[in-house]
This record gives structure tokens, C-alpha cells and sequence, in this order.
């Protein structure tokens, strides 16, 4: 990987190309679940790797897991810039801690593309704040941060998006 890495901070195309294929499809996914659509998606993703390539002079290789972390950071702040810039974003919405598909229905189980299909459904401020707690793992101040909005905003929003996430759960099953 680290050769790849040099290779990319030296222009080389087939290298990015080699980068963006072993990578496009998770960062897809990623993108996906902020965007709500693949039209948006593609777009993020497309502008998360331009940011990638032209930052790479920047990044140090440690290992492959720093590296792919610091891709990570890039693709969800470019979802999170998205967002901010769409007409449809939303963040006086509100969602706390608990996992999608476990959502205390211990009789159901989910499916990944079902989870998927209920997390679309939810507004987009729910479904960043929701994303970035109790998928990425993010605290509720690093969420204020990201969005520019309070610690006591991001706790409410994962909170109401839980409440409706519950609701949807159960017209599901």
C-alpha cells in the first residue's frame, strides 16, 4: 500500500485508479448512507476522492489502517459539506445510543438492506446525527463540531431519531 501511496503523490493514474477501484464501493456505501440517494452519493464520492488525490502530498504513511482512516475522515466530512450545502438539509431534527437493527425487537431481525431501506426513510439531520453516533461511533461533542450545532441539539436529535426509527421498525415487521 505504501508503494501505491507514492505512486498516487507522483500523479500516476493508473495508481488512483487502482485506489479508487479497491475502495469505491465501501466509500459508496458510506456515502450513501448520509446522501439518501445514489445520485448524491456518486457526487460525494467523486468529490471525496478528488480531495483525496489532491491531499495525498500531505499524508505521512504510517500503516494501511492510518491511511484508510484518513480517506474515512475525508469521505464524511465531504458527506457532511454536502449536506450542509443542500437545500434539503435539515438539522433541526432530533435521535441516543442504540443499534439500528436491535432497536429492542428481539422477536425481529433485520436485514442489512432492510436497516438500510428504514435509515433512508428518516430526515436528513436525523439520519446525519444518527450516522455519525451510532454508526461511526462520533461523541455528541464531536458532532456539535461537525455541524455547527449544540452538544444538547445532537443528543435530541439521536433522540427523536431513535423514537422514529422504533416506529418504522414495527411497520416493517
Amino acid at each position: 500500500m505504501q508503494l501505491l501511496v507514492e505512486r498516487i503523490k507522483k500523479h500516476d493514474r493508473k495508481a488512483q485508479e487502482i485506489l479508487y477501484k479497491k475502495y469505491a464501493d465501501r466509500f459508496f456505501y458510506l456515502c450513501f448512507r448520509y446522501s439518501g440517494n445514489e445520485t448524491n452519493a456518486a457526487e460525494i464520492l467523486n468529490n471525496a476522492f478528488y480531495k483525496i488525490f489532491e491531499n495525498i502530498g500531505l499524508f505521512h504513511f504510517i500503516n494501511e489502517k492510518a491511511f484508510e482512516g484518513w480517506m474515512y475522515k475525508i469521505v464524511i466530512n465531504e458527506a457532511l459539506l454536502f449536506l450542509r450545502q443542500s437545500k434539503y438539509y435539515n438539522t433541526k431534527v432530533e435521535i441516543e445510543n442504540s443499534d439500528l437493527c436491535n432497536a429492542s425487537f428481539e422477536e425481529s431481525y433485520l436485514t442489512e438492506e432492510d436497516c438500510m431501506h428504514v435509515l433512508q426513510k428518516l430526515p436528513s439531520g436525523y439520519r446525519t446525527v444518527f450516522n455519525l453516533y451510532a454508526i461511526e461511533g462520533y461523541s455528541h461533542q464531536e458532532i456539535s463540531e461537525m455541524l455547527e450545532i449544540t452538544e444538547s441539539t445532537s443528543r435530541s436529535q439521536l433522540s427523536r431519531a431513535r423514537e422514529i426509527l422504533k416506529s418504522l421498525i414495527k411497520k416493517e415487521i
